[in-house]
């Protein structure tokens, strides 16, 4: 009789991962509205679902998955995020399949990064193909190396399909492997897989040919993406950067060093990640369409990079285990004294005089450190300082990841901030549609039984609007929704109206006007759109009409 493979401590490990990287990624993940750019994407999934019929934008991948979702369960924000939040968390497992190739602690260590990635978890977060996209060529990636072809083809239509930022990735990835991998493709194994590949954008643009609009979608990305090249998208090269450094910097300097470790090894996968990061990061500084989502091309394999260092100081050194350990919880209490020092700088703005020397202290930590790095080398052993600095370094990185990440699912955090959504953020569009449920409930009993008419042409209004019915013909609305610079409607009825931030974005193009209030505290200058709601006198309750306080006028 065959025993049961028992659970072992890697397994285990594994399945805790997934764990925090699911509640980083489900947690609370309809609590916040749609912006903009996500209901771009969720609109067409809406109204294909309920009609059969719409127009797919760039993100046809995305939106016929999504339209599945709603024409079974109907249709709200946690559902327009599930297949973003599924592939994410997907994306978090494949290491498991790479370990043989990797290193059973590389493979690991990479899935705890995967993990906690702020960036990747606001992808997984938000409404859009670009998660869906960049899973879909990883799975391709694994596909294809187990000898899975045809799974492989597969996977690449999926990405293919979701985003135009897919194509960032194949053309990295086909930049690295003519330039450096050169390696001939298997010819029997081309056709199989290009026949999956075009089977499944075939047959996934159309949904099996019952949309057979959706097959004019299938070059919808790639000519998103050329257009990209000819129409800027506003992002300013520096603020990716910037975005880089600033979710990421503890992950970018393990992945420098990890680059320079590969190099000097002659590690060929871990030579090709840096490439295939450096690559990525020169391709997204260059393309006139950037966005900031774009680096997920470059997270995944820097992440690589650094877990390749953090790997190879996970085992005890055999000599002078101690030394080790003291330098590692000296350079923890260091690591703890320089992030106390810069949270004192924002406090200090009102103060000019006090704040150089709070930054020489904070250099002056990081000189201290260098300082006890080299005489541990110099009095115990190299290895002892090197795995003492790589242990700090990995705990203040991952801390620093999962701060970074819990902010997502934190509906009080404000996302106005926050660098990764293409566009504004939504802003107060929750308390919106609360508004709108109210006032039709008191005046019918019903939710959304009240006309709504839409004087915005945000996409975000037109999915919280979705279910209220356009006023009759020569009837006047008994809701409107107009920008702020609108005057008060000139209707027969008389109208009674509140504002409501919009969207919310960071007023800056590069850098913010203090980098490290951000860095801590995501506090930073914000520009915003208002929305005013006017709701016809017959319909308000008496409450509000006899009152003359509050926003209301």
């Amino acid at each position: 009789m065959a025993r049961r493979p028992s659970l072992t401590l890697e397994v285990a490990a594994y399945v805790l991962i997934l764990v925090v990287a699911a509640w980083l990624r489900f947690g609370q993940l309809g609590s916040l509205p749609l912006n903009d750019f996500e209901a771009r994407a969720a609109l067409p999934a809406f109204e294909l679902a309920q009609t059969g019929t719409t127009t797919l934008g760039a993100q046809p991948g995305y939106s016929l998955l999504t339209a599945l979702t709603f024409s079974l369960s109907g249709s709200n924000e946690w559902l327009a995020r599930l297949w973003p939040a599924v592939l994410g968390l997907a994306l978090v497992a494949l290491p498991y399949a790479w370990r043989n190739r990797l290193g059973r602690r590389t493979a690991l260590v990479l899935a705890l990064g995967l993990a906690l990635d702020p960036g990747l978890v606001a992808l997984s977060r938000l409404a859009s193909g670009a998660m869906l996209a960049l899973a879909g060529l990883l799975l391709a990636a694994s596909a294809w190396a187990a000898g899975r072809h045809r799974l492989a083809g597969a996977f690449v239509g999926l990405g293919l399909l979701a985003a135009p930022a897919a194509y960032i990735g194949v053309l990295v990835a086909l930049l690295v492997w003519a330039f450096f991998i050169r390696s001939a493709l298997p010819k029997d194994a081309l056709g199989p897989a290009a026949l999956s590949l075009l089977a499944v954008m075939l047959l996934g643009s159309s949904l099996f040919f019952q949309f057979p609009g959706g097959f004019a979608s299938v070059a919808a990305p790639l000519t998103e993406f050329v257009t990209g090249w000819l129409h800027p998208s506003g992002v300013a090269a520096g603020r990716v950067l910037f975005a880089l450094v600033g979710y990421s910097a503890p992950t970018l300097l393990l992945g420098m060093w990890g680059a320079l470790l590969a190099w000097r090894q002659g590690r060929r996968e871990l030579q090709a990640a840096s490439l295939l990061a450096a690559a990525a990061l020169a391709l997204i500084l260059l393309y006139p369409g950037r966005q900031v989502a774009d680096l997920i091309w470059v997270l995944v394999p820097l992440w690589l990079l650094a877990a390749s260092v953090i790997a190879s100081s996970l085992q005890l050194p055999a000599s002078e285990p101690q030394a080790a350990w003291g330098h590692f919880a000296l350079m923890v209490v260091l690591l703890s004294f320089w992030v106390l020092s810069l949270a004192r700088i924002p406090q200090l703005a009102t103060l000019p005089e006090a704040v150089r020397p709070a930054l020489f202290i904070a250099a002056g930590v990081v000189v201290l450190a260098a300082v006890v790095t080299l005489l541990v080398a110099l009095g115990w052993s190299a290895r002892a300082a090197r795995d003492g600095l790589v242990w700090s370094l990995a705990v203040f990185c991952m801390l620093f990841a999962l701060a970074g990440a819990t902010r997502f699912g934190n509906p009080a955090a404000g996302q106005g901030a926050e660098l990764w959504s293409p566009g504004a953020a939504a802003g107060q569009l929750g308390l919106l549609r609360d508004s709108l449920d109210a006032l039709s409930l008191r005046a019918t009993g019903q939710r959304q039984a009240l006309s709504l008419e839409l004087g915005s042409p945000s996409p975000a209004l037109a999915w919280l609007g979705r279910q209220f019915a356009p006023p009759a013909q020569r009837e006047e609305a008994d809701l409107l929704l107009l920008p702020a610079d609108v005057q008060e409607p000139a209707r027969q009825r008389a109208y009674r109206g509140q504002s409501f931030t919009l969207s919310s974005s960071p007023a800056w193009q590069m850098l913010p006007t203090d980098v490290i209030a951000w860095w801590l505290y995501r506090q930073t200058p914000q520009q915003q759109e208002t929305i005013i709601l006017w709701a016809a006198a017959d319909v308000l309750p008496h409450d509000v009409l006899t009152t003359s306080s509050g926003d209301f006028r």
